[in-house]
């Protein structure tokens, strides 16, 4: 069946659309932040409207497609690469200048986790108890002596080394997630070779909550870039599969966060090694009771905080923040004693960065517009400027 095709603009609403009981019952499983659906004034007709999120969402008769503002979807794919560490998508993204997000997320994840896993799957010891016919590792004598009747097979502890371990899981959750996907066929031909792969690897109940507690090593080294991309897989499918009940699939990504985490992973890689940055760390706003908050970015030299930053994806329209967006950035400099700090804007122009300074503490608050428009490599240009940028403010701080 032919799935009609309404789209709509981040951020955007949809002209009035006709949904079926099962399409609104499929809606009713996204998460509220990222889509919503408003009734009009004619029955059965509805407006869909988005959020921040991007992708697509394929329910019982329509396939709601939300698209970025920005004008190249090269742009976007490029961001996925940066934050998964990769440098050499240029070449294919351009492939995905004016297709489907979807289409190009896919190909981008499934062949860096075919790059990852081409050697082998890395595999590891994991505890077991099980019987079994022989003695293996160490016989569970609690066990024998609480069920002595019940003496064989020998419950036993063991160690084996398998590739089930969590690296693993989390990759092939994200492949099973494409799978589900309208995709090219050359695409889901990777998806299935990669299935086969994954063959001795247990499905996880919840791969991103395992994805999360992977710390990165020398065994998982080559896996870095996978990983970073299969978690933005997992974390960006936001509709229920209930058995037995309809089903629907999705994949949508947040440009608020994909923006941050991009910028960070940019800077950090431009400003090293003079200036660690940090992303996300937990600061204290008050004694006690403590409160917490959690900076975009911390600019740190020689163990010591210099800077930092807060970036909104937000398309404005002059050089100027909103004020909460100042409010927010002023509380972070203040709890940690700092002059001055950034604030990193999407823009779609070129105005300059603006400074304000604050009455009583005398706080500098900049605002610089980073966008997104244009070229690739102008959009390269424009990150170059800032990493400048920022360590000029570091230099006057310290």
């Amino acid at each position: 069946m032919t799935l009609r095709t309404v789209s709509l603009a981040e951020y955007g609403a949809s002209p009035p659309v006709q949904l079926g009981g099962r399409d609104l019952t499929l809606l009713e499983n996204v998460p509220q932040d990222r889509l919503w659906v408003v009734p009009t004034t004619e029955p059965g007709w509805f407006t869909v409207r988005a959020s921040s999120w991007v992708g697509t969402v394929d329910l019982d008769t329509i396939r709601v497609r939300i698209v970025p503002k920005v004008d190249d979807l090269q742009n976007v794919l490029m961001m996925f690469a940066a934050v998964a560490g990769l440098a050499d998508w240029s070449s294919r993204a351009a492939d995905y200048a004016s297709a489907d997000l979807v289409e190009g997320t896919a190909e981008l994840v499934l062949r860096e986790i075919d790059q990852a896993t081409r050697r082998g799957l890395i595999h590891g010891y994991q505890t077991r108890e099980d019987r079994q016919p022989v003695l293996r590792g160490r016989l569970l004598m609690s066990e024998l002596v609480a069920r002595p009747w019940d003496s064989w097979p020998a419950p036993c502890r063991y160690d084996e080394f398998t590739a089930n371990v969590p690296e693993n899981r989390v990759l092939r959750a994200a492949v099973k997630v494409i799978r589900q996907w309208s995709v090219p066929p050359d695409v889901r031909r990777l998806s299935a070779d990669l299935m086969v792969r994954f063959e001795e690897v247990s499905d996880s109940d919840l791969p991103l909550l395992e994805a999360e507690f992977i710390r990165a090593g020398p065994l998982n080294e080559h896996y870095k870039s996978a990983l970073a991309l299969a978690a933005i897989v997992i974390e960006g499918v936001g509709l229920a599969h209930r058995p037995g009940d309809f089903e629907a699939t999705s994949f949508l990504v947040d440009m608020n966060k994909l923006y941050e985490r991009w910028i960070g992973a940019e800077l950090a890689a431009r400003l090293h090694p003079a200036l660690q940055v940090v992303e996300q760390e937990g600061i204290a706003l008050s004694q006690r009771p403590t409160v917490s908050m959690q900076p975009d970015l911390l600019f740190r030299t020689r163990g010591r905080d210099v800077l930092v930053g807060d970036v909104k994806y937000k398309l404005t329209g002059s050089g100027i923040a909103h004020n909460p967006d100042y409010y927010q950035l002023l509380a972070y400099a203040t709890a940690l004693g700092l002059p001055r700090g950034i604030l990193v804007y999407c823009k779609a122009d070129g105005a300059p960065p603006r400074q304000v300074t604050v009455i009583g503490g005398g706080q500098e608050l900049v605002c610089y517009p980073l966008g997104l428009g244009g070229d690739w490599s102008d959009v390269r240009l424009r990150l170059d400027s800032l990493a400048t940028y920022a360590a000029a403010l570091t230099d006057a701080s310290t």
